[in-house]
């Protein structure tokens, strides 16, 4: 009777451990605001989830939600609040909350995303991650968008007094400075929102990347652009999960995490961007928009009236008890002088 029942117990506990999986696994919920289609979904972040995975040997996975949960600016609020997972969100969404990032924002900081996403990383780690501005959240990576040219449809800006009156939309709130300061008025926008506002007639013009000018069909409807040596700004991205589920992964699953994220997603971010934005610059060429190129006397016209962004960042940073004037030099001195 007592042999009997010893091979109950063995088999009841080997029936366990083959209904139990050998090992736990991870599913992170991935909001997602922008299509799928959107080249920052389907050339950086899912192939980031997919080797995610890899790297784990599944334990790690990512779902992406069929639309999102939240408007664009809620992005970072559902994550810290574990309403989702994962995101990205755009600092300049939410600018009070992130005034040290906005040194990625600066006017004519760089003409492509690759070096001053690179550069906004280091940045980022070597002089902002004590503040923690991500607070509740895991941050992944950060990047920049291909910095903004300006697009407009009834008349272009080849002048400073072109500026005067223009409804001109966008995303980030230094848009809004930018338009201001130049005699025009700042529509606050997100993307997709403003390049549809564009489309129909709500506002005169948009400051966004070429890349959305294919990303978000503006062929037939901008006629203009106003193009730079140096982008006039670019918003900064970020990639964050919830602090508490990161934590849930075990360390040498993070450990591995970590050797494809940081520095690595932020430049491949940056690359791939400025990849699509080349390709996008053909579509501009063939639907026969006017390009102006901001030079001479016209560009350093408008660096006078914009510099005074740079001492504005300048004095946040030293409110953070940030030495904002070596921060600076290194994110441009990284930009100017990147090697891929």
């Amino acid at each position: 009777m007592i042999k009997f029942a010893r091979w109950v117990i063995i088999l009841l506990v080997g029936a366990a451990a083959w209904s139990t999986p050998a090992t736990a696994q991870t599913l992170i919920r991935f909001n997602s605001w922008l299509p799928p289609t959107h080249p920052i979904m389907s050339l950086t972040i899912r192939p980031w989830t997919e080797e995610v995975a890899k790297v784990t040997q599944n334990r790690v996975k990512f779902e992406f939600t069929a639309q999102s949960m939240g408007p664009p600016p809620n992005q970072f609020d559902m994550v810290k609040d574990a309403v989702a997972d994962a995101a990205i969100t755009v600092h300049g969404y939410t600018p009070a909350r992130f005034p040290l990032m906005q040194i990625g924002e600066l006017p004519f900081l760089s003409n492509l995303s690759e070096p001053l996403s690179v550069s906004l990383w280091r940045v980022t780690q070597k002089y902002f991650a004590a503040k923690d501005e991500h607070a509740g959240t895991q941050l992944m990576g950060v990047f920049v968008s291909q910095p903004a040219r300006v697009w407009t449809t009834r008349k272009a800006l080849k002048s400073v007094p072109d500026w005067e009156g223009m409804k001109l939309a966008g995303g980030a709130s230094i848009y809004l400075e930018i338009a201001k300061t130049l005699g025009g008025v700042g529509v606050r926008a997100p993307g997709p929102q403003a390049a549809e506002m564009l489309k129909r007639g709500v506002v005169d013009g948009v400051l966004i990347d070429a890349s959305s000018f294919t990303d978000f069909s503006l062929a037939g409807t901008v006629k203009h652009l106003l193009d730079f040596p140096k982008g006039m700004s670019a918003a900064t991205f970020c990639v964050i999960v919830n602090k508490a589920k990161w934590n849930s992964i075990s360390a040498a699953d993070r450990a591995a995490i970590e050797k494809i994220s940081g520095e690595i997603l932020s430049r491949n971010a940056g690359r791939n961007w400025d990849r699509e934005a080349a390709k996008s610059r053909e579509n501009v060429k063939a639907a026969g928009v006017e390009v102006t190129m901001a030079q001479g006397a016209y560009l350093r016209a408008l660096e006078d009236k914009l510099r005074f962004l740079d001492d504005q960042w300048l004095q946040k940073a030293a409110a953070a008890g940030i030495d904002g004037k070596a921060a600076l030099s290194e994110l441009k001195s990284t930009v100017n002088g990147y090697r891929p």
